[in-house]
């Protein structure tokens, strides 16, 4: 693997990671004001940012420059945010609450809703562009067939189709992880690839990073299920739980029953911890992904 060459020692301390989405957000001034207040309350009352604290980490860890890796991990972040606005819709899940607060839609309307969804979704292509304008030609294009690869009708969006047409098909495990492919393993894809292309990674290093993506998508889908089961809206569930067994929707738990669900998981969490040790023997650099490996599998000590 070749360092990045854009690595800038001169520059200022690095903004902290939800900071970045106020610096690299689509200009709100002169908005028509339910427009304005979805994307606000988009930018303003984020979730974890796991996905931009992955790509911000990796970024750094393979000397990627802070303004490339942030635009690059604000982008991810951005796309995750749109889809969340739009699974939350009526049309798909209709879901009330979001991390504990009302969704948008309920607040600014539906159609607001979607059109801030498109200003995210817009705003994260040109971070995108923006970030890798200064990269060779051939990671511009890899960057592109992965942003067509995870978004597009190979990836979120046809993982969403899936979601939504759960309840017309035999309701398998294996029906359930496709759905999972296309939308969280997916999405996780996309933070885990962007920055090791802006670095120039190797294509082994980049076909581990896929497969951990799969396995680390699967498993944190499938410890969604099952919280989707068991949690109360008054306990700060990330979305309005029990949605999943009302709308047919994929879920694991419900494919398989708890024991197996929770023997699944846990097999995934030992492949995933492969996918990572290998990835470290390429480079000890890739050692950062241990500790969101560790944040994402903790919580099957609970479940």
């Amino acid at each position: 693997m070749t360092a990045a060459p854009h690595q800038n020692l001169a520059a200022p301390p690095a903004p902290a990671p939800g900071s970045l989405l106020q610096l690299h957000a689509p200009a709100l001034g002169g908005l028509e004001p339910r427009l304005r207040g979805v994307l606000a309350d988009a930018i303003n009352q984020p979730g974890s940012l796991f996905r931009l604290r992955l790509v911000l980490a990796l970024g750094r860890a393979q000397n990627v420059d802070e303004e490339i890796a942030g635009r690059l991990a604000t982008a991810v972040e951005f796309y995750h945010t749109a889809s969340l606005l739009l699974d939350d819709l009526p049309c798909m899940d209709d879901a009330t609450t979001r991390r504990g607060r009302p969704c948008a839609h309920r607040l600014h309307g539906e159609a607001a809703t979607i059109l801030g969804a498109l200003a995210l979704i817009n705003r994260s292509y040109a971070l995108v562009a923006e970030a890798t304008v200064a990269l060779p030609f051939h990671l511009r294009t890899e960057t592109t067939e992965t942003l067509d690869a995870c978004l597009g009708c190979a990836g979120l969006v046809a993982g969403q189709a899936r979601d939504l047409a759960f309840a017309d098909t035999p309701p398998s495990p294996r029906a359930v992880g496709r759905a999972a492919m296309g939308k969280t393993a997916a999405m996780l894809r996309l933070a885990l690839e962007l920055p090791a292309i802006a670095a120039g990674a190797s294509p082994l290093e980049r076909r581990q990073l896929r497969r951990l993506a799969v396995y680390w998508g699967l498993l944190y889908q499938g410890l969604d299920d099952l919280r989707d089961l068991r949690l109360s809206a008054a306990t700060g569930a990330p979305k309005t739980d029990g949605r999943d067994s009302a709308l047919g929707r994929p879920n694991l738990a419900l494919a398989t029953g708890l024991p197996l669900a929770r023997a699944r998981l846990q097999h995934l969490e030992k492949l995933a911890a492969g996918a990572v040790r290998e990835l470290v023997a390429c480079g000890r650099f890739w050692s950062v992904l241990q500790l969101f490996h560790r944040q994402l599998s903790a919580p099957l000590d609970s479940v």
